[in-house]
């Protein structure tokens, strides 16, 4: 992981007797830049702090990632070769959240296509069409991968269980505890557009953008005071053409190729991996399952973006937002 710089920020409240510092750290992880920006009055402290995320970062990197060595490539190598196998320390809660989040999606969120993420060129190889024409004879889900208490198994040898759709929301949610303990009140953690929110900048609410999917720029702005959790997930983030048809990252698990009809899905919920996942699951089929979805994962406020530039929106989160676009926009009470 590589530390890309610091900017500090001084702004003098109170008659300047006491200084608040805008901190701001930019790293690289988790395959996208993220942005950790906090107030704080006491700098050194402040520097500790960002000092131990880059390291807790670092940690998580070891044990998540999808495909170079970690305990989760490890725990999939050994499931592959038909191996009854315990489940690393490092990958018990997130493991029991994915099984929990496969049932309550109804099958939309499932970590267990991994090796058809592969297959299709995401995790860092080319796009094998062979490969990706036989795992979709067999879709692995996560009802394939048998857990009884600390040990697992596959009954499918094409189930690899990737965390891209959760362990962000995890690591978010990891990482604004420990500035919570800590006693950080204000703070953005941004990896990549997702968003853990706390307290306000200097006394006005955080002024957030959300991504427009088609242009640079934004289709809305948020202002956020307290704690709130914002994660979108799109097919603009990783992408490529084969002939006229967009292949991203997002499987939608009933077909095995990349999911239509949305190109993105916003959630704001108190709860980052909640979030996550339910960005992911409406990126899946939010158009057309968007109460069904909504309600099976408990969330109140989302967005959905579809490909042909129209917007569905929950009551509570359209009276938020401040819309840039003029594209239509569905109301879902």
């Amino acid at each position: 992981m590589t530390r890309l710089w610091l900017f500090l920020f001084i702004v003098c409240i109170g008659g300047c007797e006491r200084r608040q510092h805008l901190v701001e750290q930019h790293l690289l992880e988790f395959g996208t830049i993220i942005e950790i920006t906090m107030i704080s009055g006491d700098l050194t402290r402040a520097e500790r702090l960002l000092r131990e995320i880059e390291t807790r970062l670092r940690a998580y990197r070891k044990q998540w990632h999808a495909w170079e060595d970690s305990d989760l490539t490890r725990f999939n190598n050994a499931l592959q070769q038909g191996k009854t196998v315990a489940i690393p320390k490092s990958l018990v809660t997130l493991i029991r959240l994915s099984r929990d989040y496969y049932d309550s999606s109804g099958g939309l969120f499932n970590p267990a296509l991994g090796k058809l993420i592969a297959a299709y060129g995401f995790h860092g190889g080319d796009a094998d069409s062979a490969a990706v024409a036989a795992i979709r004879r067999n879709l692995p889900t996560m009802q394939d991968l048998q857990v009884d208490g600390g040990m697992a198994r596959s009954s499918n040898p094409d189930l690899q269980i990737d965390l891209g759709g959760i362990a962000k929301g995890y690591a978010v949610g990891l990482i604004a505890d420990y500035l919570d303990r800590n006693g950080i009140d204000n703070y953005i953690l941004n990896a990549g557009g997702d968003m853990r929110i706390a307290g306000n900048r200097f006394g006005r609410p955080w002024r957030i953008g959300i991504k427009n999917p088609f242009a640079p720029g934004v289709v809305a702005i948020l202002q956020l005071e307290g704690r709130h959790s914002l994660f979108t997930s799109g097919n603009y983030q990783r992408q490529y053409w084969q002939g006229d048809r967009r292949m991203h990252h997002i499987i939608d698990p009933r077909s095995g190729e990349p999911s239509r009809g949305q190109s993105s899905a916003t959630v704001l919920d108190a709860d980052p991996v909640r979030a996550d996942v339910a960005a992911t699951a409406l990126m899946v089929d939010g158009t057309r399952k968007t109460r069904d979805l909504a309600l099976s994962l408990s969330i109140d406020d989302f967005l959905i973006i579809s490909d042909s530039r129209e917007m569905k929106a929950s009551a509570s989160f359209a009276d938020r937002l401040e819309i840039k676009v003029s594209w239509p926009m569905e109301i879902i009470n």
